[in-house]
């Protein structure tokens, strides 16, 4: 049996239904799953060991975005849960080899091979399902010569979960730079920004990509023209006549990456410091303070 668990988010059956080419392959009963909004599992991948054993392994490789929807892979290789693939006299699939190392590529999502297979005669796939189903044929064929019923088409179902992104499209930046690991580590439930001025505008840019669940905003002050200039990205003139409260500027603008920002468009005093201690992290980027008693 493959090493993954049968889970997948909401966000995964949602992308494998708006993608035809991932829906075709479960439509025709491969078992698929997106895993950390960007990685495509399928299993179980009928294989021959060295022991000319039939195991089922996992086949992964990272999706390719442009915004939401999926597109043609970019690259020709894929990664391998289990051990290295034989043929059915258990000699090694050489034709495919690239390495054989445990990544972890996402928390808790190891894989122990990397394979290589170009398509023939064209410099890459057309979508993900020829890229899968050309590697199951050249790993699978194998196990269907030892055991007739080694079957990829499993038809499986895979339970839901409730478990939700922060993110409107998936972030293939860090794995991109294979940081997903480090990327983790900042999934802290609530993060609070007092002040959106010079300072606190950049925080919050920054704090905006990582995969903090909630991001709370605090200022009084109105979005002005001089505030143009000390933030990032670029404010239209119809903003600026608008004069809008500087939290809801910025939760606008991030709300096209992004969901879970909340603008509170007041400042943080005595009667409501207390607010700050329902959040998980708070960043304090004002100017100027209430003098000390």
């Amino acid at each position: 049996m493959s090493r993954w668990s049968r889970r997948c988010d909401s966000m995964s059956h949602q992308l494998i239904a708006r993608s035809p080419d991932l829906a075709k392959l479960r439509a025709e009963g491969y078992g698929v799953e997106v895993r950390a909004g960007k990685y495509l599992l399928v299993y179980p991948v009928p294989y021959v060991t060295s022991t000319k054993a039939v195991e089922n392994g996992t086949l992964i490789c990272e999706l390719t975005f442009a915004g939401v929807n999926v597109i043609a892979p970019t690259n020709h290789v894929m990664y391998f849960v289990g051990e290295y693939p034989c043929d059915s006299n258990g000699n090694r699939l050489e034709k495919i080899f690239n390495a054989s190392s445990r990544i972890e590529l996402s928390p808790g999502l190891f894989v122990d091979h990397t394979l290589s297979a170009k398509p023939v005669g064209r410099g890459g796939y057309v979508d993900f399902y020829e890229k899968v189903t050309v590697y199951i044929s050249k790993i699978a064929t194998h196990a269907r010569n030892l055991d007739g019923s080694a079957e990829a088409k499993t038809f499986r179902v895979v339970e839901t979960t409730d478990e939700e992104s922060p993110f409107r499209y998936p972030d293939t930046a860090s794995s991109r730079a294979e940081i997903d690991s480090i990327s983790a580590k900042l999934e802290k439930g609530s993060v609070g920004i007092v002040g959106i001025g010079g300072t606190g505008a950049y925080v919050l840019d920054l704090v905006a990509k990582t995969p903090v669940k909630e991001i709370h905003l605090f200022d009084g002050d109105t979005f002005s023209q001089h505030n143009a200039f000390r933030s990032p990205g670029a404010a239209t003139v119809q903003e600026l006549n608008d004069r809008p409260k500087k939290v809801a500027y910025f939760a606008n603008k991030y709300a096209a990456m992004r969901y879970r920002l909340f603008a509170h468009d007041y400042f943080i005093g005595d009667p409501n410091v207390s607010e700050l201690l329902a959040l998980d992290f708070v960043f304090i980027c004002i100017d100027r303070g209430a003098p000390e008693n």
